[in-house]
């Protein structure tokens, strides 16, 4: 087996242990309630603290990753989580489980855009599609392999069992890492002096490819969040909305590698990114009028699949080698501030409208919003080409 395919399973486990970890406080609801005495707002703040570090804490490891080793700085990652993993098993308060779910939610950030960097250096110019959408199918997987597990720990040995397999799953995981080979690029460009910026001809078209991925992952978000509310509204029962949105997800985990093969086949992403997007908010569009919506849910997870690989080989294609690390650091800074205000912005439309399909026709407008987003970006990272090649040619 090409080494690169090893690296990417390990890389694959590591980002599968954030999804691991994210769901361990999902996992222990009703037992962390209970104990901890907390609030539904608090458990809600619990489970946003493991996503929020990331607008302040991606382009800051961004920086780092340009003047040290890729390995050196994602075992610091699975170190973070790790101890993260430990301190919850040992809170006795809201402030202290609080403070653990930061640290893992800053370790889990420096792993995901490690992860993806390393892909980026491993696979660039041959199978970066196919390798970033089965890079994407790991965080999933470690959530749903999470729920099974989590919840058979937490109803034998506690909860704090379940905060503390999320620290050894990390750790093993770390051992893995710290074996893991220097990646070729990284050792031709070791010597390359590093940038605190990026030039604008590849900033605009990166921070444009992080709104894009921003947008579809909010987009999911808001389906998984508020399709079942709208199935129960228009006559279905709580049990059968849940199972359809269930398989929809199921179809989109499918799809993810299936849709990377034949993007990768076609060399078209940017063609791929607006097609699925623009027949994903389609279908969601049809959903939300209750026009077929058991064939439009299944289109929409179906349509969303190919989506993962595509998007996340964008940025490759204007990032010099030396600039990954930074050009990544700020690619998820975009992502991650989308997450933060996107749900709650969504809210508040839902409130405006009284009307659970509020928020999914916000999030059917984020999906056709990519197929322009997607243009200008094509457009951009042409004339950058241009303009890097006017000087050679001159």
């Amino acid at each position: 087996m090409p080494r690169r395919w090893i690296v990417l399973a390990v890389l694959f486990a590591a980002r599968a242990a954030t999804g691991f970890q994210f769901q361990s406080v999902g996992s222990t609801t009703n037992f962390l309630m209970h104990d901890l005495a907390l609030s539904y707002v608090q458990l809600g703040m619990l489970l946003g603290a493991y996503l929020l570090p990331g607008i302040v804490v991606a382009f800051p490891a961004g920086l780092i990753g340009q003047r040290v080793r890729e390995t050196t700085l994602g075992l610091g990652g699975l170190a973070l989580m790790a101890v993260s993993g430990v301190a919850l098993s040992y809170c006795d308060s809201f402030a202290a489980a609080l403070v653990a779910r930061v640290i893992g939610g800053v370790g889990a950030t420096i792993v995901i855009l490690v992860a993806t960097k390393m892909t980026t250096d491993w696979f660039a110019g041959r199978e970066i599609v196919l390798a970033m959408s089965l890079l994407q199918m790991s965080w999933p997987f470690g959530a749903m392999l999470a729920l099974p597990a989590q919840t058979y720990l937490a109803q034998s040995l506690g909860w704090p069992a379940v905060m503390a397999s999320s620290a050894m799953l990390a750790l093993v995981v770390l051992g893995a890492f710290a074996l893991l080979p220097r990646s070729p690029v990284q050792a031709e460009t070791a010597a390359a002096a590093a940038r605190t910026g990026l030039p604008v001809r590849t900033l605009v078209p990166v921070l444009v490819a992080g709104v894009i991925w921003g947008a579809m992952n909010l987009a999911c978000v808001l389906f998984f969040s508020y399709a079942p509310p709208l199935m129960v509204a228009h006559g279905s029962s709580p049990t059968g909305a849940a199972s359809l949105v269930s398989l929809a997800i199921w179809f989109t985990i499918i799809a993810i590698p299936a849709g990377g093969y034949l993007v990768e086949r076609s060399g078209r992403p940017v063609a791929a990114i607006i097609a699925c997007g623009l027949l994903a908010a389609l279908a969601l569009a049809l959903f939300v009028a209750n026009i077929h919506p058991t064939i439009a849910c299944l289109v929409f997870g179906v349509a969303i699949g190919p989506l993962s690989g595509a998007i996340l080989s964008l940025p490759t294609r204007v990032l010099e080698p030396r600039d990954r690390s930074l050009g990544f650091g700020l690619f998820f800074t975009c992502f991650y501030i989308l997450m933060a205000i996107g749900p709650s912005a969504a809210g508040r439309l839902q409130d405006a409208w009284g009307n659970p399909s509020a928020a999914l026709i916000a999030g059917a407008a984020l999906l056709a919003a990519m197929a322009p987003l997607s243009l200008v970006f094509s457009l951009l990272s042409k004339r950058g080409e241009m303009l890097t090649l006017k000087p050679a040619t001159a």
